[in-house]
C-alpha cells in the first residue's frame, strides 16, 4: 500500500494515487508514504533575471529566423516572438508564488481521495503525520526485530484510516455548527421540529465522539510505537556503550570484573516492547483499506 501527501498553507489532500503540487514540489518519501510541499518560491529579482534571459533569447531566435530567408513570414514570426514573451512573462508571475495542492478528481477516484480544509482537522493530521516521521526514523535501527516494508505499510494504512476518519470529522463539524445555528435561532420554541433538531444534535455528538475516539486510538499507537523504538535505540547504545567501557574498565582492575549491568536486562524489555507495540499496530490496521 502506497499512500500519497500533498499540503500547502489550505489544503492536505491524501489519496491512494499521486498528488502533488503545481508548482516547484518539494518530495520527502518515507516508508510507504510520499509527502509533497511547495518550494520556495523565487525572489522578484531571480525571477526578473530569469524573464530578461529568456527574452533576449526569443528576440536573437526571431532575428536569426528573418535574416535566414525566413524573413517574408516577418508577420508570423513576430507573432510567435510575442506569444512567447506573453508565456514568459505569466511564468515569471507565477514563479515568484508559492506553489498550491493540485486537488484530485474526488469524481472519478471517490474513494481513494480524501481532503482536508479545515484547519483544525489539517492540523491533527499534520500531528499524525509527525508520528509516522518518529516512527519511520526508527525503523532502520530495528531490522531483524521489525519487517522494515511492513511497518511501512502499516504505517501508510494508519495514516489513511485516520485521513478518513478526520474527513469524517471535518463533515461531521459542518453538520453540527449548521445544527447549532438553527437551534440557537429556534431556542424559545417547543414544537416537533425542535424536538426533530435537538435529536439530530445529539446523533451528530454520537458520530463526533465515535470518530474521535478513532483517532485517540490511532495517536495512542503511533506514539507507542514511536517511544518503544526510540527508548530501544537509546537503550541499545547505552548498551554498547557500558559493554565498551566495562571492558576497558576491566584491564585497568587489578579486582575480578565487576558483575555485567542491569542495562542488558533492560534493553531486552525495550526489545519486547517494540514487537508489542507493532503487533498492536498490526492488529488495528494490518489488512485494512
Amino acid at each position: 500500500m502506497q499512500v500519497w501527501i500533498a499540503r500547502d498553507s489550505t489544503t492536505t489532500a491524501i489519496a491512494l494515487r499521486p498528488v502533488g503540487i503545481n508548482r516547484n514540489p518539494n518530495r520527502h518519501k518515507l516508508p510507504s508514504i510520499t509527502v509533497v510541499t511547495p518550494g520556495p518560491p523565487l525572489t522578484e529579482k531571480s525571477a526578473s533575471r530569469r524573464a530578461k534571459f529568456q527574452l533576449v533569447l526569443v528576440a536573437l531566435g526571431a532575428l536569426y529566423l528573418c535574416g535566414t530567408g525566413a524573413g517574408a513570414y516577418w508577420w508570423l514570426i513576430l507573432m510567435a516572438a510575442v506569444v512567447l514573451a506573453m508565456a514568459i512573462f505569466s511564468a515569471s508571475v507565477k514563479a515568484e508564488q508559492l506553489g498550491t495542492v493540485i486537488t484530485p478528481d474526488r469524481h472519478r477516484h471517490p474513494d481513494a481521495h480524501r481532503v482536508l480544509m479545515s484547519q483544525q482537522e489539517r492540523s491533527e493530521f499534520d500531528a499524525l503525520l509527525r508520528l509516522a516521521e518518529r516512527v519511520a526514523k526508527t525503523l532502520p535501527a530495528l531490522q531483524g526485530l521489525v519487517d522494515s516494508n511492513e511497518a511501512g505499510r502499516l504505517l501508510a494504512q494508519g495514516l489513511w484510516h485516520g485521513a478518513k476518519n478526520l474527513a469524517r470529522k471535518q463533515e461531521i463539524r459542518e453538520v453540527r455548527d449548521d445544527l447549532k445555528r438553527h437551534a440557537v435561532a429556534r431556542s424559545d420554541e417547543v414544537s416537533r421540529s425542535r424536538l426533530d433538531l435537538l435529536h439530530q444534535q445529539q446523533r451528530a455528538g454520537a458520530l463526533w465522539n465515535e470518530v474521535n475516539a478513532e483517532l485517540e486510538k490511532l495517536t495512542s499507537q503511533l506514539t507507542a510505537a514511536a517511544a518503544a523504538g526510540e527508548t530501544f535505540i537509546r537503550d541499545r547504545d547505552l548498551d554498547d556503550t557500558l559493554d565498551r567501557t566495562e571492558k576497558a574498565l576491566a584491564k585497568l582492575s587489578i579486582d575480578d570484573p565487576a558483575v555485567p549491568s542491569a542495562a542488558t536486562e533492560h534493553l531486552a524489555e525495550e526489545t519486547t516492547a517494540v514487537v508489542q507495540a507493532y503487533r498492536e499496530l498490526n492488529d488495528l490496521y494490518g489488512g485494512k483499506r
